[in-house]
């Protein structure tokens, strides 16, 4: 108990039973700590006693906040959606949204071969799987195929165009990604195409998915 090693350590300079200026301003063993704490002023064993156990026990539950099988509240959501990039789904509890993320970042993965085949069906030809660092070198990839923003109205008057300016590839971050290119995407397929993804490449491999359509 946090008042009893309080008062063992300054009994032989105050009288930690009957002064009432100790007790009030340092500890006061007879006070109260309530089993729901959410402000320092919620402890009532002295003033200076109060605000030692108070961040005794909010260093406690920081420490468990690291840990996402321990945290909660916007500390959970914080780790689960910045760093694993898992959103919560729909009527999903606390403890089944953690452990759905568990399991996709441990779960197998997969081949090149098992990435095509999962794709197949949102492309209307065969997916293609390369290696970004083959096409780091020339434009068709690292220099026009990544794009920032801007659009501007077409002049046949058919809607707008896009016209973006590229953005190079990194040359070292080229070994741990992929290219994946599908052909005639539809648009609402796209968010399908990318939680299969998510859920199927290893942890540490990032990919660029190119959808290219066709006249």
């Amino acid at each position: 108990m946090i008042t009893d090693r309080i008062n063992n350590s300054l009994d032989a300079l105050f009288n930690v039973e009957d002064d009432i200026i100790y007790r009030r301003l340092i500890c006061d063993k007879y006070g109260t700590i309530p089993a729901v704490i959410n402000k320092p002023t919620d402890i009532d064993i002295g003033v200076i006693a109060s605000q030692i156990e108070y961040l005794r026990r909010l260093t406690i539950d920081l420490i468990k906040q690291i840990y996402i099988d321990q945290a909660s509240g916007e500390f959970l959501r914080y780790q689960l959606e910045e760093f694993f990039s898992s959103l919560q789904l729909e009527d999903e509890t606390d403890v089944e949204w953690v452990q759905r993320t568990i399991a996709i970042v441990f779960q197998h993965k997969v081949s090149r071969a098992t990435i095509i085949l999962s794709l197949r069906p949102y492309s209307t030809q065969e997916p293609i799987i390369s290696n970004v660092i083959e096409d780091s070198a020339y434009a068709d990839f690292s220099f026009a195929d990544i794009y920032v923003k801007s659009k501007s109205m077409n002049p046949y008057g058919t809607g707008y165009v896009f016209v973006f300016p590229a953005v190079s590839e990194n040359y070292s971050s080229a070994f741990f990604t992929i290219k994946i290119t599908l052909y005639d995407t539809p648009f609402s397929d796209i968010y399908t195409v990318q939680g299969i993804l998510n859920n199927i490449i290893a942890a540490g491999i990032s990919y660029v998915l190119q959808i290219i359509y066709t006249p």
